[in-house]
């Protein structure tokens, strides 16, 4: 799963850099006409809705990024919290997964075709993958079982549409330049994350380090080495 989300992420901000590289620098003056430009909401990709402009293949790079992440959710709630999710919490991973891999597969055909093509549901899919995504990885977050697994979801709450339209999304005209690359690192930054999670030794049970006993006749004695 770790390495499904670095992709996500990777994919992610290679989306990001089709808009933005040689229009609008990563650091340094972006008051330039150019950069203004490409910050209008004709250029956004996630996902594309009328009027769009295509950006080079960001769409393409969005949708890819998004089916990768489809993928990562699937065991995410094992993953982070250790323990299989009860029914309800499988249909409602299920419903986000269906959700997600729409829009990813929305984005990905405007791209290829070069026109907006809408998602099953059109702007109720789009509404859905914008707010049940992070109350997922908030549930995760709270039954999580170590400090990384915590980290993962919050970074994956973070870099979520639903945050970044609020925050770090918001630029001076439009959308600020590159964030939807600040959003794929942050993806990246869950995946490494559920990798140190992974890493960990598994705790030791209450009784670790207690000595076998040694039988003796009808009654057990502890063993010594004495």
């Amino acid at each position: 799963m770790a390495t499904t989300l670095v992709a996500s992420g990777g994919l992610l901000y290679a989306a990001s850099w089709q808009r933005w590289a040689g229009a609008c620098p990563w650091r340094g003056d972006q008051e330039t006409q150019k950069c203004e430009t490409r910050m209008d909401h004709l250029y956004d990709f996630l996902p594309p809705q009328e009027p769009w402009m295509p950006a080079g293949v960001a769409a393409q790079l969005a949708g890819a990024s998004l089916l990768v992440l489809a993928v990562a959710l699937l065991p995410l709630p094992w993953a982070l919290t250790g323990r299989k999710p009860g029914l309800p919490s499988a249909v409602a991973l299920l419903a986000t997964v269906l959700i997600v891999v729409g829009v990813a597969l929305a984005a990905l055909r405007s791209g290829l075709e070069g026109v907006v093509v809408s998602p099953v549901g059109s702007n109720v899919t789009i509404s859905l993958w914008v707010l049940v995504p992070p109350f997922l990885f908030a549930r995760v977050a709270v039954l999580s079982r170590g400090w990384a697994s915590s980290a993962a979801a919050v970074l994956l709450i973070l870099a979520s549409p639903l945050v970044a339209s609020f925050t770090y999304a918001i630029g001076p005209w439009d959308a600020r330049p590159w964030w939807e690359a600040i959003s794929g690192l942050l993806t990246c930054g869950a995946g490494a994350c559920v990798l140190v999670e992974a890493m960990r030794p598994p705790a030791r049970r209450p009784d670790a380090g207690v000595e076998p006993a040694v039988v003796s006749g009808t009654r057990a004695v502890p063993w010594s080495a004495d």
